[in-house]
């Protein structure tokens, strides 16, 4: 099979430029890219060629001169696509051996194929995205949407990312959540609080907190039960007033703020790469799903509610190592950092390369725990472990809050197979994410337009459409 097509790609200076793309091979086979007459990437068989219908943008879009990866590139991830019989798929974004058919690494093994560390990403790393005409998608990563309309499928990406916080950290019956600075994503969240809400028969309150009385406004359709406008309403009548607080501010000041606002759980949903609370890695965190938890014999044993993963290797800062620590069936690493790698190649043959959870005293530990390396991605723990908080006198918020027994939790992508469920035994919900949340859209050669409007804070969300 053989396409052409002129795509906008996003470029480091913030701007779109027009490059010419052909698309050679079949599922079979294989595929070969071309940009502007050139080979830019080969991709193995299990891709499937679909026709992009809708694209939403997200801020992920318009931070991604900020991310780690090349550019210029088709960035957009929020995909509505088809194949040739006209048949309308949604678009898992983590392109993984599992996702192609391949014969899986130990990641995908062990349930952890989203962090797998060969892993392409739709339209944000390598694999071009939804803002071009044609999209190569692995064929065990499509879906079909089902009963729901093409406007709510678009937003199956980002509502299964939201999705995912709730599942990693579900609220109790009869506790207090809120959900602080709710706008694209935030009122997604409050849409999946709802969702989990009505299929768990859970009782617990939401509460939106903004500052803006329309984003308020559409979180009570979306299912909030309260909401607080923090312009009106000081934040010092609200101090540990939630049992979780989901951050989607994006911001150390929200950061600060959720922190102030929980008893004893905040959940980091959103960040742009700046430092917070002294650390600098937070992004990373998220990417990678850790969680900061204050240390405990009951904490050794963390996990993942929806996963049952048994922890067994433990890092131990060398600033401990004075210290005691003896819990049956696990394993303490008294190992400076210098040497992890070699640990490694001698310890974690045939598993998983990572520590099951880390122990630290500062914020600079928590940093060096998350990237260790200058020249890797790697973190010591694995996707969803966690750092342990060793109890400490530092000056320090989010150490503060740890040391009273709170707990930081980040999540990222979701399932879009329970998302998509939920949607569909939700019309009502699925109605409202519709009319609610999508306030423009544009077709696909206004790009930079749709840039600027998702941009601007009288929209939600922006979505393009191919003809």
């Amino acid at each position: 099979m053989y396409v052409k097509f002129s795509a906008l790609e996003y470029t480091q200076e913030d701007t779109f430029e027009n490059s010419e793309y052909e698309f050679l091979g079949s599922e079979n086979t294989g595929w070969t890219i071309f940009r502007n007459g050139k080979e830019i990437l080969h991709l193995s068989k299990g891709y499937k060629l679909l026709k992009t219908k809708l694209c939403g943008v997200c801020s992920t879009d318009l931070d991604r001169r900020f991310l780690p990866f090349a550019l210029p590139q088709i960035i957009g991830h929020e995909v509505l696509a088809e194949d040739e019989s006209g048949q309308a798929y949604v678009v898992e974004i983590n392109d993984t051996y599992q996702a192609r058919g391949e014969e899986e690494d130990i990641f995908c093994k062990l349930g952890l194929s989203t962090h797998s560390p060969d892993r392409l990403v739709l339209g944000i790393d390598r694999l071009p995205g939804g803002f071009g005409k044609y999209i190569l998608a692995p064929k065990n990563a499509i879906l079909p949407i089902g009963k729901i309309s093409s406007k709510t499928a678009v937003l199956t990406e980002p509502f299964a990312a939201a999705l995912q916080a709730v599942l990693s950290s579900p609220p109790k019956e009869n506790s207090s959540v809120a959900v602080l600075g709710p706008r694209r994503l935030g009122n997604l969240l409050i849409a999946a609080l709802a969702g989990y809400r009505t299929q768990s028969k859970k009782n617990f309150t939401i509460t939106a907190i903004a500052r803006r009385e329309n984003i308020l406004q559409i979180s009570k359709q979306l299912g909030a039960d309260k909401t607080i406008n923090i312009s009106t309403t000081s934040p010092r009548e609200l101090l540990k007033s939630f049992d979780i607080v989901y951050d989607t501010t994006a911001s150390p000041e929200g950061f600060e703020l959720a922190l102030e606002l929980s008893k004893k759980e905040v959940h980091l949903k959103s960040t742009n790469g700046q430092e917070v609370c002294g650390v600098k890695k937070m992004t990373d965190l998220v990417v990678d799903e850790l969680s900061i938890l204050p240390y405990s014999e009951e904490n050794l044993n963390f996990h993942w509610e929806i996963d049952n993963w048994k922890n067994e290797t433990i890092w131990v800062s060398p600033t401990l190592q004075n210290k005691l620590f003896s819990v049956n069936n696990k394993k303490f690493y008294f190992t400076k950092l210098e040497q992890v790698k070699n640990l490694w190649s001698k310890e974690f043959i045939d598993k998983l390369p990572r520590f099951d959870l880390a122990i630290v005293t500062n914020v600079e530990e928590i940093d060096l725990v998350i990237r260790p390396f200058v020249d890797s991605q790697e973190s010591l723990v694995r996707p969803k472990g966690a750092i342990l908080v060793y109890p400490n006198t530092e000056e320090n918020k989010l150490l503060k809050f740890i040391n009273e027994g709170g707990q930081i939790r980040s999540s990222r992508c979701g399932n879009f197979q329970i998302a998509l469920q939920i949607l569909e035994n939700n019309p009502e919900l699925s109605s409202k994410l519709e009319s609610t949340m999508i306030t423009h859209e544009l077709q696909i050669h206004e790009l930079a337009k749709a840039f600027e409007l998702a941009r601007d804070s009288s929209s939600i969300k922006v979505i393009v459409r191919h003809t």
